[in-house]
């Protein structure tokens, strides 16, 4: 396949020992990976066995590093070959002195973790062009490779000069210290930031890469809600990442924009919280919209917010509660509550106390 879902579904089954059996042609799942997978599946490996990933020569003498580098590498090939050299560079830098014992290959990928402070970073390109992996956010996501050797996501908010620089600035300022909150969070339902940088072209905000969808494109892609159980599970991990971001200690850290499409499926089944609401400056600023969203976020808010204007929006963890069950709503009717109703219509009926409509049974 040309995704991995069959390479983890058999290390998950048959454990990372079954990547280095050769088939009748002396080739191994990590020579195919290198072969018709994309990058991911190389990292994905690494992790598992280490350094032998390296070292591994079909009844040629072929590695996968050699496979990645012929025309027989069908996919991400110019990805490829750059992870290989920092990987190769990494594993030569990290070698201990002669007479020095090393850590195991598992220890080694069990200890890795995103460094946020690397200062020089590359797009991955795909051809010739930026991996772009999503839209969505007010901007478009691109796979890129840092100098820590790691591969993330960089998510791109463009900035437009719509006559009110001063608005703009402090926009960005807002972004920018919003950022270095969420930097220092860790919790498993909730993608971790990494940095951001201000440049000409736009705002670039970076964060880890997982693969997966978000649940509204999920539904889209299904044709259906999803099933009783499944929203349980779901709601259950919201609810830890959303517990985790109202309970620090030093004040409730608010996400402002809960709905299906800000939570993702990772592959391994984990939801993560994207897409935090922090951006609403910059985009009522810039009069961004991606116009790929056909429910918009007005369907996702509680009665409040539609009477406050600009800084006296009461935001509150109580308004991320009410968007919380607004998306549980939606994930069982494949659309938020009064998603019939024209967008510019939620504001009169929310305020004017109209009943939310039930969850069926």
């Amino acid at each position: 396949k040309s995704d991995n879902s069959n390479l983890k579904w058999l290390v998950k089954e048959l454990g990372s020992d079954c990547l280095t059996v050769p088939d009748k042609d002396g080739d191994t799942a990590v020579h195919l990976a290198a072969k018709h997978q994309p990058v991911d599946s190389l990292q994905f490996i690494f992790d598992k066995i280490g350094a032998d990933l390296f070292s591994l020569k079909s009844n040629r003498g072929i590695t996968p590093a050699d496979v990645a580098e012929s025309d027989r590498c069908h996919t991400d090939q110019s990805a490829k070959r750059a992870w290989i050299f920092f990987t190769q560079r990494q594993l030569e830098a990290s070698r201990p002195p002669a007479g020095s014992s090393a850590p195991t290959a598992a220890s080694a990928g069990a200890e890795r973790q995103l460094d946020p402070s690397f200062t020089d970073w590359d797009f991955i390109l795909h051809g010739k062009k930026k991996q772009l992996i999503g839209r969505g956010g007010f901007g478009k996501v691109y796979k890129a490779v840092t100098d820590r050797n790691q591969t993330v996501a960089v998510k791109v908010l463009p900035l437009r000069d719509t006559g009110q620089s001063g608005k703009l600035q402090k926009a960005v300022e807002m972004e920018k210290r919003g950022v270095e909150i969420l930097k220092r969070l860790s919790h498993p339902n909730i993608l971790k930031l990494l940095k951001c940088e201000l440049k000409s072209d736009g705002l670039y905000i970076f964060t880890e890469l997982v693969s997966g969808h978000s649940l509204f494109e999920l539904m889209q892609r299904q044709h259906k809600p999803f099933k009783e159980s499944e929203v349980r599970d779901f709601s259950r991990q919201i609810c830890s990442g959303l517990n985790f971001l109202h309970c620090q200690p030093e004040g409730a850290i608010l996400h402002r924009d809960i709905k299906s499409g800000n939570i993702m499926l990772t592959d391994e089944g984990v939801i993560k919280l994207i897409d935090f609401g922090l951006a609403k400056e910059i985009v009522g600023t810039c009069g961004l919209s991606t116009g790929i969203d056909p429910k918009g976020t007005s369907y996702f808010l509680a009665p409040e917010l539609f009477m406050g204007e600009g800084d006296s929006i009461p935001y509150s963890a109580k308004t991320d509660v009410w968007a919380f069950g607004c998306t549980v709503y939606e994930l069982t009717t494949m659309q938020p509550p009064d998603g019939n109703e024209p967008q510019f219509r939620i504001g009169v009926l929310r305020s004017g106390g109209r009943a939310m409509p039930r969850i069926v049974d």
